[in-house]
């Protein structure tokens, strides 16, 4: 087990939390309490799946990604658009216009995800196929996904494919491609990527198994929407507003579909609710007559980002009425291909999040153990949260760590001091 210190992509602004407990009961790993009012986030537990933020009215939790201002830093910028970021665009703005506006806010040159995902999706299945012990095979595509099977499910880790994201061998390609075309060094050379939420801003900063440490930064999709938005031209050229085949990853069941063929069965699960279900299932052996499982924390895959600014309906039914599946703009396959066949873009087993350790003695941890076990029995096992831990068993952890009171426990307060006041009556 590690004990490193996580990174996380939001900021807290304590001063705007009521202490309402609504984050407190919608994160999927328990990683959130509410103590003297205020929340407090566990980061080893926190996966970045940004539920807080979209649940929060009070504007408690703030996404964080990096200022426009970066690029400078560097010769050469080169933007990486998500390929569901073309879905956030009203029909009448040709794609290439948007493309276009990125250069004229500062970047140099502009690469779409879905240029790798043709490559990609050919590793997956060699891979796929030249596994056959591990099955199912979890797609590594969703960082908060990853992050999730590192708290919740670290049996599973195994199952998680071993292969690079598709926006880190792209990155790998453009940041090659560039410095032998311009004669730069490979650190003047800034690769930023357009992100449709916070975990993947994360995985820029702080990689765990499929992205590697490749880019240079990480902007949100709202954040950069509103830029193209302002600086688009008058007039729009007349042409197809077409999307490439790739543009289909943006959303999870067609990149199940991708990757399906007459030897690979495959699944697509989103939402984490969903996807910890499907987790649970398959740690139970539940779940075995699929080959390979793609899933998702957000609602319907990437097209369901928090940092995007369309609604993931829409934004769905925009890009599955742009593709044409005739248009692919893989840049270069036979250069994927090498670099896989060497390695490169193999990953390294991940490693469980040490989430909770009673005690670094194992004698203590047994004493606490039975503590905590003997606490949860006094509990209601109502699972309120009014105390400002997610569950009653949360709250007997947080007790027995020191963190937590009994007292803090309103169901049974108000049955003690309910039979208080009876028997004072009753005298």
């Amino acid at each position: 087990m590690n004990n490193k210190e996580y990174f996380h992509a939001f900021d807290i602004n304590l001063e705007k939390c009521v202490g309402c407990t609504h984050c407190v009961r919608v994160c999927p790993t328990e990683a959130i309490r509410i103590h003297h009012g205020k929340v407090e986030i566990n980061k080893n537990r926190c996966i970045d799946c940004g539920k807080c933020i979209v649940t929060c009215k009070y504007g408690v939790f703030k996404p964080r990604t990096d200022e426009l201002s970066l690029i400078k830093n560097f010769k050469h910028s080169l933007v990486i658009l998500s390929s569901s970021f073309a879905g956030q665009f009203p029909d009448d703005i040709p794609y290439s216009t948007i493309r276009e506006t990125l250069l004229k806010i500062g970047f140099n040159q502009v690469a779409d995800e879905s240029e790798a995902t043709e490559a990609v999706r050919e590793m997956i299945r060699d891979f796929v196929e030249n596994h056959k012990n591990i099955r199912p095979i979890i797609s590594s595509s969703c960082p908060s996904i990853i992050r999730l099977i590192q708290v919740r499910f670290p049996s599973l880790l195994p199952h998680v494919i071993q292969l690079e994201a598709p926006i880190s061998i792209l990155t790998k390609y453009y940041r090659d491609k560039i410095s032998k075309e311009q004669n730069l060094n490979p650190e003047d050379i800034g690769i930023f990527l357009i992100v449709p939420c916070i975990s993947q801003v994360t995985a820029v900063y702080q990689p765990e198994g499929a992205y590697k440490r490749m880019q240079d930064g990480a902007f949100g999709t709202n954040q950069i929407y509103n830029l193209i938005m302002s600086n688009l031209p008058d007039k729009y050229p007349k042409e197809a507003n077409i999307l490439s085949k790739g543009h289909n990853w943006a959303i999870a069941s067609y990149r199940a579909d991708e990757i399906a063929n007459d030897k690979i069965r495959t699944l697509a699960v989103s939402g984490t609710r969903n996807v910890i279900k499907i987790l649970a299932d398959i740690e139970n052996h539940q779940i075995e007559n699929f080959d390979y499982i793609v899933l998702s924390s957000c609602v319907n895959g990437c097209v369901g980002g928090i940092l995007n600014v369309e609604n993931l309906f829409v934004a769905k039914a925009r890009i599955k009425r742009r593709i044409d599946n005739d248009f692919l703009d893989n840049p270069d396959g036979e250069y994927f291909r090498k670099l896989n066949n060497e390695g490169l873009f193999d990953i390294l087993p991940l490693e469980p999040r040490s989430i909770m350790q009673l005690d670094m003695d194992i004698k203590s941890a047994i004493t606490k153990m039975k503590k905590l076990q003997e606490i949860e029995s006094i509990l209601p096992g109502f699972d309120c949260s009014a105390c400002g831990s997610p569950s009653c068993q949360s709250l007997a952890e947080d007790i027995v760590q020191g963190k937590a009171s009994i007292d803090d426990c309103l169901v049974r307060m108000k049955k003690i001091n309910k039979k208080k006041d009876q028997n004072e009556n009753t005298e």
